[in-house]
């Protein structure tokens, strides 16, 4: 067996050097790898480590924190296996750098291949689905490394974001669907979880199950662990002429019905809207008491809710 390994990039450092009287300047570098392996069958094994370093600041009201998240992709593929192997990974450490030592504080690993900062707050792993299965995201808090949810969906997850304007501190809410089913969910008709949350604790979390022909819930399962869409339905923000909004991590869509409400227990008012991937809906899910009221759900028919323990 011919092994073809080579380097690329940097040899890895994190050097701090004074910047003068008022700073500190702080200089990093990284490693990555490639390692090719040729069998006698000819097939091409292929096992790549590529480190990113993606330096950023976090404003925190007052300051601008620097921060740097180091990104380590570990992927691995052969020629006679259809897409990445699914102990890929991609690992994660982040650090402040306001010190001439950098603090670590977060680090994560999960199974991917690839993942992105979503703006200085959230990170985003991706695992590619394979054999027509979708992509799974699974998207953390870059302070904390708390893992907020996994998701299936195309390019982007489907996943919802809202934050109730002029709340001091910031109430910030997301919803998430996962389209993962193993066969034992299957044959009990489940399509898909749905879950609920804020950035600190997942609050509700839903089973969607068909009720009607099995053949058409395995379809409609599949296109929507690939492209279902989830919207906040918000009266006020409706009434002023806004369309009901997925948001994302970035740039939550803003939820005017609850202007400038603190209390977290008296969050409510608005709804969950799961849609087709034809933008047809699917579920509307009242939020009331801060969580997913599956009560007063409205359902397309032969569908319905049963909460998560």
């Amino acid at each position: 067996m011919k092994t073809i390994p080579w380097l690329a990039a940097l040899v890895a450092a994190a050097l701090a050097t004074p910047a003068g009287a008022d700073g500190t300047r702080h200089e990093l570098s990284a490693t990555s790898k490639a390692v090719i392996e040729i069998g006698p069958d000819g097939t091409v094994i292929m096992h790549a480590t590529n480190v990113r370093l993606v330096p950023y600041a976090l404003f925190d009201g007052e300051h601008q924190l620097p921060r740097v998240a180091t990104v380590n992709s570990d992927v691995r593929q052969r020629t006679d296996a259809e897409g990445d192997d699914p102990a890929s990974t991609v690992a994660v450490t982040v650090d402040n750098l306001a010190a001439a030592t950098p603090r670590r504080l977060a680090s994560f690993t999960d199974p991917g291949s690839e993942g992105v900062l979503l703006g200085p707050s959230w990170f985003d792993t991706r695992q590619p689905g394979c054999c027509a299965g979708p992509t799974v995201h699974s998207l953390r808090a870059l302070e904390t490394g708390r893992l907020l949810y996994r998701a299936t969906g195309d390019g982007e997850a489907s996943a919802a974001w809202g934050e109730i304007p002029n709340a001091r501190p910031a109430l910030i809410r997301w919803a998430a669907f996962d389209g993962r089913i193993d066969e034992a969910d299957r044959k009990r008709g489940v399509i898909g979880t749905i879950a609920y949350g804020s950035p600190a604790a997942t609050l509700s979390r839903l089973e969607l199950k068909a009720t009607g022909d099995p053949a058409k819930a395995d379809d409609l399962a599949l296109g929507l662990s690939h492209a279902a869409k989830l919207v906040w339905v918000d009266a006020a923000s409706q009434k002023a002429g806004y369309a009901p909004s997925a948001g994302s991590p970035q740039d939550p869509a803003q939820l005017w019905s609850l202007d400038g409400l603190t209390a977290a227990a008296k969050i409510g008012g608005y709804s969950l809207r799961l849609l087709y991937f034809d933008g047809k809906a699917l579920a509307t899910i009242p939020v009331e008491g801060d969580r997913l009221d599956t009560g007063r759900a409205t359902l397309a028919t032969g569908f319905a809710l049963a909460p998560v323990p």
